[in-house]
Formats: C-alpha cells, structure tokens, sequence
C-alpha cells in the first residue's frame, strides 16, 4: 500500500504529474535534425548543426540546450564518492600532522627533558613529571592511531573514487557553469565515443 506523503502546511492541494521521458526528435525545433543521438542512464543527449542538447529526468531543468558555440569540451569525469573526495586533502593534512606529533611524543619523554634533583622534598616533582611523561604517551598513542585511522579512510575513499562505475558526461562551457548528466561508466564511454565520432571532421 503505497504512503500519502504529508503536505506543506502552505499547500491546499497538489497534483503530481507523471512524465514521461521525451525523444530527442520532439525536443529539437523543426527544420533541426539531430546528427546524432547517445543513450545515457538515465537520459540522453542530442548533437545538431547549431546545439548540444542534453536531458536528464532528475536534473533541474531535465532538458538544457546548450549552442555549439559555448562548448568547449566534452569530459566522462568520475563522480562516486565525490562528494566525500573535497575532505581528503585536509583529513591527509592532519593523518600526517597526528603521526608526526604522536612519534614525537612517543619518542621524547618529559622525564628526558626535565631533569629531578635528588633531595629532599622534590617527591611532589617527581609525580608531576612521571603523570606528564604518562599523559604524554596517551596523547602519542592516540594521535598515531588516529592519524592511522584518518590515513586509512582517506585511502577508501580515494580507492572508491577511482572503482566507482559512477560517472558524469560533462559538457565544458569555458568560465561559465559546466552541464553534467551523471550516467555509469559504460554508457557514458559508448556516449562520448558516439559524440567524437560525429564531431570529427
């Protein structure tokens, strides 16, 4: 049974209308064939004389056309795990960083760097360079396997960046905004291949 979702408070009523996806001739105007055509997952791009046209069911706008003009270039670009990518410089930084200071301070003790005379009455010394010393290895400890840690998801998630089937067809439009039509690496190989076919002179 399927759930009726709640309505925004500000909404009365609402229609939700089903589409359904449109075929590169009907979105062309007349007198514009397309050259060719390439399938994505989902959706498709068209290549005429004057245009790129692109459309994609859960892009905002589905369909974008975009003048030949304006296109620079073509890219298949991955895009798993991308999102998550833009952390891994900083999270290397401090894997880095958090090794480092933690041999150091596995290294050098605090007993090795301050030195308690023998006499009377330095006992209450004693104590706090030896929980220094303590608290300093806790902290060394901490800070290597942490930075272990770090290192070891940074690795996955550039593992999963370069393993990842999920691609983007992206078409380059100079300094403006670049159009992506996200697909899987085996569509969006045989579409780029269908489009240098029809662009090469």
């Amino acid at each position: 049974m399927s759930q009726r979702s709640v309505p925004s408070p500000g909404i009365i009523n609402r229609i939700d209308i089903d589409r359904e996806d449109p075929e590169p001739a009907d979105c062309l105007p007349a007198g514009e064939p397309p050259i060719t055509t390439a399938t994505l997952a989902p959706g498709w791009v068209a290549l005429t004389d004057l245009a790129f046209l692109s459309y994609h069911p859960d892009r905002d706008p589905a369909l974008v056309r975009t003048p030949r003009q304006n296109v620079t270039g073509i890219t298949l670009r991955r895009s798993g795990g991308r999102g998550l990518l833009r952390y891994a410089p900083g999270a290397l930084l401090y894997a880095l960083i958090a090794l480092g200071s933690g041999v150091l301070l596995l290294m050098i003790s605090p007993t090795d760097l301050i030195a308690v005379p023998d006499a009377p009455g330095v006992g209450g010394l004693e104590t706090i360079v030896q929980t220094l010393g303590w608290a300093s290895r806790l902290l060394g400890i901490v800070l290597v396997f942490s930075g272990i840690l770090v290192g070891l998801g940074v690795a996955a998630i550039v593992g999963y960046w370069f393993a990842s089937s999920e691609v983007a067809l992206v078409f380059e439009r100079g300094t403006a905004d670049p159009i992506e039509c996200p697909t899987d690496r085996h569509t969006g190989t045989r579409a780029i291949s269908t489009l240098r076919d029809a662009l090469s002179p």
